[in-house]
């Protein structure tokens, strides 16, 4: 199943997307706000705010129409990284307008890389959020195609403590409350698919895991200002399972407001080169 080149760099601009502050209340009880997070989920109070990281809903559309436009196999493809920069805070209704494009496709041998970068405006034209999405394609690569030059990140800062150590519980149904918010991919709620595709059980969204990540930024570097977070980044490395509980840690790296985040369930790292930017 051969990728189709010839769309790299042609622009995709989907209808407007039209939302409420539902919307950003039911993507945050999917990334796991509860009692404690009313600032996100009751529209009531004059303080309601919407986490950044819902930047990856109303910019999936573009993702979707993207890859199928390459011909890419969605039965083997996964997310490899993620980021969101933000210019101004989402507000809590309104229409938001995207447009995106396939910026690159690098050739990895095994596989390919596809790069899918997007841009978002409230209904007034404002500049909130671009979203980049690094999508592994698997069994695709070797089409004589550049490798592509390696992302770098700011190191760890040596000897500084910890700015967060803390373990956020995930629930049993966690990715069925996750999906409503767009993302129905059965793998993450079908058991006989999620077998056939190698795993004991369904799966939990890479991008939950993702937005969990973030409102950990929110609480500790940010200040609990979602406004203050400018970018976050991060790999993601193994599966999480829904009931999995997400050990984050945030510590200072070398680069003045900028930190380094990883997520690890057990033993295992499934966050991975997480960098935050604040402002």
């Amino acid at each position: 199943m051969e990728l189709n080149l010839d769309f790299v760099g042609q622009e995709i601009t989907p209808r407007p997307y039209e939302y409420d502050w539902k919307t950003c209340a039911l993507y945050a009880l999917g990334i796991g706000a509860d009692t404690n997070d009313l600032d996100y989920t009751w529209e009531a109070v004059p303080s309601f705010k919407v986490v950044p990281s819902f930047a990856v809903i109303p910019t999936q559309p573009i993702v979707m129409k993207a890859l199928a436009k390459v011909n890419a196999d969605f039965r083997r493809l996964v997310h490899g990284a993620q980021t969101i920069t933000m210019h101004n805070p989402i507000p809590a209704e309104g229409t938001l307008q995207s447009t995106g494009r396939i910026t690159e496709i690098q050739d990895k041998g095994k596989g390919a890389v596809v790069i899918i970068e997007t841009q978002t405006t409230d209904g007034d034209g404002k500049a909130l959020f671009d979203t980049s999405w690094s999508i592994f394609c698997r069994g695709q690569g070797d089409f004589g195609g550049e490798r592509g030059e390696s992302v770098t990140i700011p190191e760890i800062k040596e000897g500084a403590p910890a700015v967060l150590e803390k373990t956020y519980e995930t629930v049993g149904s966690q990715a069925l409350l996750y999906r409503l918010s767009g993302d129905l991919n059965p793998l993450h709620v079908d058991p006989e698919l999620a077998t056939k595709a190698g795993f004991p059980a369904p799966i939990l969204h890479g991008l939950c895991s993702y937005g969990y990540a973030a409102r950990a930024a929110i609480e500790s570097v940010c200040g609990g200002d979602p406004a203050r977070l400018k970018s976050f980044t991060a790999r993601f490395s193994q599966v999480v399972y829904p009931g999995d509980a997400l050990s984050v840690t945030i510590v200072p790296s070398t680069v003045a407001n900028t930190y380094r985040l990883q997520i690890d369930v057990g033993d295992r790292t499934v966050l991975s080169h997480g960098v935050i930017e604040v402002g």
